[in-house]
């Protein structure tokens, strides 16, 4: 009866404060994510951070960045799973191997079934814990026992069974038997494991867990156990009820303070070892199943093996969060923090948070509430409805009506304030104890952000017409000029955010910073924030400001009181839970910032953010891929075929860190400079030649260190070594060709120009024979006529001496002399050698003039030939008369009958004729 008491104040004390108290950042993972079956038995991580999960479909990768699954040749539940070096050992249903990463970052199974003893009989078993043990590795089942496998062989430690759990305790190995309370192994025995001093009955026990010189068990009867310096510390007794009301599963330490307990019905509670106080991590704190199967502590953070999924708790980070899981609070625009209570505005109303852990509701404050300022020591709240003072947790006083977005001091005054409402601006002031307002005159827009220029000059922006200058009148009664800015050619979106910076008023639109030039009364950039393009600033104090991306990156930007950056935080698990647009950073104290969320608020330890200034750990390339082939991870320089450099992937993750983003630098032939998203990096049609691919973590606070990789995209197969000495070859070749071609041609010109040249010398030649040839023929012609001449001179004297000498016959004293003179005479004129002469000379001139004629008229006579061969020569009748030896009468006698016998009209010349001959 005093234990159900004891249980039920305990549940009633703990159980109304689950959903309100602040938490580590959980961050939770499902089958949407790891893409595998939702059940997750065991948990392992490795030296770089990744993690490796027993699930019902293989065994599952995760490298913060990526998930994988393996799953075994008999597609059997992965129960257990240990990383020892390079190696990943698996239990699952009567089967035990390990996993290797080859060069390519693929995972290959080998089953060391084969290393039990050749007679050994599974008894129905599953492999639930692998742990390293000296240099061996042990594995156990509930209906089997222990099995130490020494890299040869498995061997059998006899009368093990009812082993639930197992560690190592002072290089002891330590198991938890249901039936036998907790051993230890001796010479291959186990045997009851002796604690100094012990009171209490320990018999039957299904947990332990060790740090240092502590060890955690948990007997089904008698409840956990400390085991530390010989002495034996139990549990409080409200934390062995809620543990067996619970059913604990599994238990960790986190560190040396603090033991993470794993249960069947209620989640992880973590008990502190020095306070004795208790932190629930459950459904109602954000762990998205309560079901807890497995447990592993690694470097700060918890990692929760679930029925439904896995979860992480990161107890290293400087966030802790305020989450409303009930939905009752909604979406949280402004935080503040006043004598030891927290004050949320909400779209809901107001509600108060303080140390007894039990969230209030102000009542009368229902609707949107935009706006918590302290202000003497008293909270003024811009309400839907008009400005409140908050006093007592309640609303005290209604300060203005309308609709109020901020209250802010006016510079130089200790009790005067300026107010942006829905319609206009208020003036607030107060006297003692009474606060006295009114409303500015001549302004009736919306105003939701006041920035002062000088006393009397101030900047608002209006949430859809931009920015407005206002100078007021000396009591802040009236507004004596307005002048708009909202259209101004800079402001390419109509909300604007406004600020002022040392002594310059600055705006923030689409992305970039503009400030305000008085002199010009101009809108120009603000070169000063030029790195802070796409960042806005959300809260400056004196000594530091906070800038929060727009766009991609997952992180704030804190910098000190000259906005030089001191740290980039990563802000990724947070990232979708921010209030667009109206993100705060809130001062608490001087290590403490607040952060509005759409479920709550975080809290962020900047000290903690001081002292974790580290180098940040250098990016690890897990594959690298084309669509046809894998390359080696181990090489420094990869060489990728020009086809391969198409699409090529690489799976990038960096150690230790889990949803990070990072960027890369890619330099060579291409220049590109992007961040890797999701631990994907791809570039395609990449140009063949020498790159240098460079990945840094950018958005984790310290020095950041780089991995470079070369990467050598070879020339397409045209352009590869090979095939250039075959192009060389080829163009000798053709080179060799068109010299023998040019030689070819060259020598035929050279042939043509030699025709060329001989035709023309020869024509010339021709020319020359035909004019000497001419001549010959003329001076023949001119030598026959001549000769033909002179025998014609010739004989026509010898006719004239014959014709004298038959004168004088009679008279002559010697008639036989001068017969005989007449006879010698005669016998000249008629002698045939003056024609053979003729004739000869005559055949040299014209060869085929007597054939011809002769062919065509063979009636010819040799007279008829003789006259026709002087008459072709040109000589006239008189001429011919003493060649033939006859009178001129009878020359033209004989040129009558030579007409008939050459058949020529009377028209037809004779001559003429015989010239074409």
């Amino acid at each position: 009866m005093k234990k159900l008491l004891l249980y039920t104040f305990f549940i009633v004390v703990y159980g109304i404060s689950f959903g309100q108290t602040f938490h580590p950042e959980i961050e939770n993972y499902t089958i949407a994510n790891y893409k595998a079956d939702n059940q997750n038995w065991g948990i392992d991580i490795d030296s770089n951070g990744v993690v490796y999960v027993a699930n019902n479909k293989g065994l599952l990768r995760y490298n913060g960045q990526s998930w994988q699954l393996f799953e075994l040749p008999n597609k059997t539940i992965i129960r257990s799973v240990l990383c020892v070096k390079n190696r990943i050992y698996t239990g699952s249903y009567e089967e035990f191997g390990f996993w290797e990463k080859d060069i390519y970052g693929n995972y290959t199974y080998t089953s060391l079934v084969s290393s039990f003893d050749a007679n050994h009989q599974f008894r129905n078993e599953q492999f639930w814990k692998i742990i390293a043990y000296k240099d061996h590795i042990v594995f156990e089942s509930f209906a089997g026992g222990v099995y130490i496998y020494d890299g040869n062989q498995i061997q059998y430690i006899e009368d093990s069974q009812g082993v639930y759990d197992i560690t190592v305790y002072n290089n002891k190995l330590i198991v938890a038997n249901r039936n036998k309370g907790v051993q230890e192994l001796k010479e291959n025995k186990l045997i009851s494991f002796e604690f100094s001093e012990s009171e209490y009955t320990i018999s039957s026990v299904n947990n332990v867990s060790v740090i240092s010189n502590k060890l955690f068990f948990f007997d089904l009867n008698a409840g956990g156990f400390i085991y530390d310096s010989n002495k034996l510390t139990p549990l409080p007794e409200e934390v062995n009820l809620f543990l067996n009301t619970n059913v604990l599963n599994k238990a960790a330490f986190l560190d040396e303070k603090q033991l993470a307990l794993g249960t069947i019905k209620n989640g992880v509670i973590i008990y502190n070892l020095n306070t004795k106080t208790l932190q629930y991590l459950n459904k109602e704190s954000g762990l998205q199943n309560n079901t807890v199967l497995g447990l592993k502590v690694h470097e700060g953070n918890l990692w929760a093996a679930l029925d439904n999924g896995l979860g992480r708790i990161d107890f290293r980070t400087p966030f802790s969060y305020y989450k409303d899981f009930t939905g009752t609070v909604g979406t949280v625009y402004d935080v503040a923090f006043l004598n030891e209570k927290y004050y949320l505005a909400s779209n809901t109303g107001i509600y108060t948070y303080s140390n007894d852990k039990k969230l209030q509701f102000i009542e009368g404050s229902e609707g949107q509430v935009w706006d918590l300022s302290i202000i003497e020591n008293q909270i003024i709240a811009g309400h839907n409805d008009g400005s409140f003072l908050i006093e007592d947790n309640k609303l005290s006083q209604k300060l203005t009506s309308g609709g109020v977005y901020c209250t802010i001091k006016v510079p130089g005054q200790q009790k005067e304030y300026l107010q942006g409402t829905y319609y206009g601006i208020n003036f607030l002031r107060k006297d003692g104890n009474d606060w006295h307002s009114h409303v500015i005159e001549n302004l009736s827009f919306l105003v939701n952000t006041i920035v002062f220029e000088s006393d009397r000059v101030i900047w608002a922006t209006h949430s859809y017409k931009g920015v407005f200058r206002i100078e007021l009148n000396e009591d802040y009664t009236k507004a004596l000029k307005v002048t708009s800015y909202g259209e101004n050619e800079n402001f390419k979106q109509y909300q604007t955010n406004i600020f002022k910076i040392d002594a310059d008023i600055v705006f923030y639109n689409s992305g970039k910073w503009f400030q305000y030039f008085q002199q010009k009364d101009s809108i120009g950039r603000f070169n000063r924030f030029k790195d802070y393009d796409d960042k806005v600033l959300i809260h400056k104090e004196k000594n530091e400001a906070w800038f929060i991306d727009r766009k991609s990156e997952n992180t704030l930007t804190l910098t000190d009181n000259n906005y030089k950056e001191i740290y980039k935080i990563n802000v990724a698990g947070i990232k979708q839970r921010l209030v667009a647009k109206y993100e705060k950073v809130i001062f608490k104290n001087d290590s403490l910032r607040m952060i509005n969320l759409n479920d709550g608020f975080a809290m962020y330890n900047i000290n903690a953010l001081r002292k974790d200034k580290k180098i940040s750990p250098i990016p690890v390339i897990d594959k690298i891929y084309s669509r046809t082939k894998q390359f080696s991870i181990l090489d420094t320089l990869i060489h990728i075929p020009f086809e391969d450099a198409k699409y090529l992937a690489f799976e990038i993750y960096m150690p230790k860190s889990y949803g990070n983003d990072f960027s890369y630098t890619l330099s060579g032939e291409v220049d590109q400079k992007e961040f890797v998203k999701e631990g994907k990096l791809i570039l395609q049609n990449l140009p063949y030649g020498d790159y240098t691919l460079s990945l840094e973590n950018d958005n984790q606070k310290g020095e950041n260190l780089i991995k470079q990789i070369a990467l050598k995209v070879l020339p397409p197969w045209y352009f590869s070594n090979i095939m250039k000495l075959l192009y060389s070859l080829l163009a000798m070749g053709l080179l060799f060709m068109v010299y023998k071609i040019n030689k070819i041609k060259i020598r035929k010109q050279q042939l043509a120009l030699q025709e060329e040249y001989m035709r023309e010398m020869q024509k010339k030649i021709n020319v020359i024979e035909k004019k000497n040839l001419e001549k010959e023929i003329r001076n023949k012609k001119r030598e026959l006529t001549n000769s033909t001449l002179s025998v014609t001179n010739k004989n026509e004297m010898i006719i004239e001496l014959r014709n004298e000498l038959n004168r004088l016959k009679k008279f002559s004293t010697n008639e036989y002399r001068t017969k005989r003179l007449l006879d010698s005479s005669k016998k000249h004129i008629n002698s045939n050698d003056n024609w053979k002469i003729f004739e000869s000379n005559f055949n040299e001139l014209h060869e085929d003039f007597f054939k011809s004629l002769i062919s065509k008229f063979p009636k010819l006579t040799t007279k008829d030939l003789k006259l026709c061969a002087y008459i072709k020569i040109g000589l006239i009748t008189k001429d011919i008369a003493p060649l033939l030896g006859i009178s001129v009468r009878g020359v033209e006698l004989q040129r009558y009958r030579l007409r008939k016998k050459l058949e020529l009209n009377a028209k037809d010349s004779l001559s003429s004729f015989l010239m074409k001959l």
